[in-house]
């Protein structure tokens, strides 16, 4: 996954300044941020079904290639405003696939006292991405231009579904994707009814997770612009403020799951947005290159025990016959409130400023602190996570073993 890291990384730094270069307004650049994160919504739903009823690899594998393609069309196809939009779609579309079948086979592997270590894993893969595509990204368009950018970045991306293809095994039980799955319907009384058997403790989870996702993917498609014209900061510098995320999600990424994993994922889950809280108050308050560059620590700091924290949260919340889509519903949940961040975040960017986008990231994470403590239990109490979810594999395991013995 390094390599499809390394060009997502850098699309919140390129396309907001690509687009704008293409006469392109604030408001126009928020809601083509929002298409892509919208086709997410669609995607990661149909994602998390098939890839219970089908299997992980077609869904991860698919989602890659199509995630290269868009690249070479960005390059070839047109630059109009509609041009654009319907990229944008298919990007987000391709793109939000794959997050569902990692995380679902992470899952899948590692049993729940392994968990936090797993996701931290993937974090850690995006760390890479974070460390080398920006100051990549920084240096290639200034040397040449978007167009060689965008070739480079299919191409990239092109490797990743080679890989997946040659080396990646299945990770659903043989016997679950004979029998088709659970929920394998696609209509909406069907999905509804999947909704429905999540559990009432996994929705009220989803629900604070819209919430503090909303209001802190307000100012992420305009951190370049906000960089620009209130910090005064050039592309180079810029490319340095978004590889800062890199180097500390690599130090502190295993560092997270492994206290996931040891002390729970609810307390590291809560100091995650305890630190996003500080770190929103903090951006209203910088001025200068160096300023900005301590708070992106933080930032990163808070994103990097907030990733792995929650995705072994709700992994754990989940049982093995829901974990697909439960998985794929959360990232719908993730891509949505990216959507309406991203649209309210650029009418309120012209009407209020960049400050106004970080009160609110602090006020919507603080609300989620808020929720998941009062409501939400420590999932290691729950009946089905100690073993409940690996009994199968391991019975079957053991009935081979028996066999053996006994010949």
């Amino acid at each position: 996954m390094v390599s499809m890291q390394v060009t997502t990384s850098t699309i919140y730094m390129v396309l907001p300044l690509f687009f704008e270069s293409r006469g392109m307004s604030k408001s126009a650049i928020g809601l083509l941020i929002s298409v892509g994160t919208f086709a997410g919504v669609i995607s990661s739903v149909l994602a998390g079904k098939y890839s219970d009823s089908h299997g992980r690899k077609p869904v991860l594998l698919a989602g890659v290639a199509l995630y290269s393609l868009v690249f070479f069309l960005f390059a070839l196809a047109g630059k109009d405003f509609g041009t654009f939009a319907a990229l944008r779609f298919m990007e987000g579309f391709a793109y939000y696939m794959t997050p569902v079948a990692i995380t679902t086979m992470a899952a899948d592997v590692f049993p729940p006292r392994q968990r936090g270590r797993a996701m931290s894993l993937y974090s850690m893969s995006s760390g890479v991405g974070q460390l080398v595509g920006p100051l990549l990204a920084g240096a290639f368009i200034e040397a040449s231009s978007y167009f060689l950018y965008f070739i480079f970045c299919g191409t990239f991306v092109a490797v990743s579904a080679g890989v997946i293809l040659l080396m990646v095994r299945e990770t659903r039980p043989q016997e679950e994707l004979a029998s088709g799955g659970a929920g394998r319907g696609l209509a909406l009384r069907d999905i509804a009814l999947n909704i429905r058997g999540l559990g009432a403790v996994v929705g009220i989870f989803m629900a604070a997770t819209l919430i503090y996702r909303t209001g802190t993917t307000m100012y992420n498609p305009f951190f370049s612009l906000y960089l620009s014209e209130d910090i005064g900061l050039d592309m180079r510098e810029t490319s340095y403020f978004f590889a800062v995320r890199a180097l500390v999600t690599l130090v502190i990424a295993p560092l997270a799951g492994s206290l996931a994993d040891k002390y729970g994922r609810k307390p590291t889950y809560l100091f995650g947005l305890g630190a996003l809280i500080a770190t929103m108050i903090g951006y209203r308050n910088v001025s200068t290159f160096e300023q900005v560059l301590v708070i992106r620590a933080m930032e990163s700091i808070s994103n990097a025990i907030l990733q792995p924290s929650s995705r072994a949260y709700i992994a754990d919340l989940l049982t093995l016959e829901n974990r697909g889509f439960g998985m794929g519903f959360y990232m719908t949940v993730m891509d949505e409130s990216s959507t309406m961040g991203a649209i309210l975040g650029g009418f309120m960017a012209e009407l209020y400023g960049f400050g106004a986008l970080f009160l609110v990231g602090a006020a919507t994470a603080a609300a989620c602190l808020i929720i998941v403590f009062l409501l939400v239990p420590e999932p290691g109490g729950l009946p089905h996570h100690e073993g409940g979810q690996t009994r199968p594999r391991i019975r079957a395991q053991e009935a081979d073993e028996s066999e053996l013995g006994g010949v």
